[in-house]
């Protein structure tokens, strides 16, 4: 899989650690849960792992600082969907100023989205899953992957369980 050569994750590090310098605490409540960080090493790795052939479109159900958008865009277009319009607008700046013109931030609930037009989504989850579960569209064709062990679908089919790290992730399919 090759990646932009435009942009590396290091320098896609260096904009998150800036950012991050600003905050008084590495994770806050939303007005949808509470937001947290995976490790952007952990997420280009597991991109890396999972087929993405059949993939063109990236979602990020919970965006936070859009690190996971951030790093999906270097390999096809990526959306984040995040509720804070503080965070998204951080995570746009970011884009912005990195050249990432496949990375994207929608300011809305995932849980009130048409996630349709997307075929992998991401989620590191605070809470289970059921919610997502009742929204998906019949049919949807995509693949979910799960970031960390905590909270795991129920109704969808897993496909494969991956380490990125020490970290536990699995991707499913409905």
């Amino acid at each position: 899989m090759s990646t932009s050569p435009a942009i590396s994750l290091a320098e896609i590090n260096s904009a998150l650690a800036e950012f991050h310098a600003g905050l008084d605490e590495p994770y806050k409540m939303t007005p949808a849960g509470m937001w947290a960080c995976s490790k952007s090493e952990e997420v280009y790795d597991l991109l890396e792992q999972v087929d993405l052939g059949g993939c063109s479109h990236f979602a990020d159900l919970g965006s936070g600082d859009g690190r996971a958008v951030l790093i999906a865009s270097l390999f096809m277009r990526a959306t984040g969907i995040e509720v804070d319009p503080g965070l998204v607008q951080a995570s746009r700046a970011m884009a912005e100023s990195l050249g990432l013109n496949r990375a994207e931030f929608v300011c809305a609930d995932c849980r009130k989205v048409d996630l349709t037009p997307f075929d992998l989504l991401f989620l590191y989850p605070d809470k289970p899953l059921n919610w997502l579960e009742e929204i998906l569209p019949d049919g949807w064709k995509g693949r979910l992957l799960v970031y960390g062990p905590y909270f795991q679908p129920t109704e969808f089919t897993h496909i494969n369980t991956i380490y990125a790290g020490k970290t536990m992730c699995t991707l499913w399919r409905c």
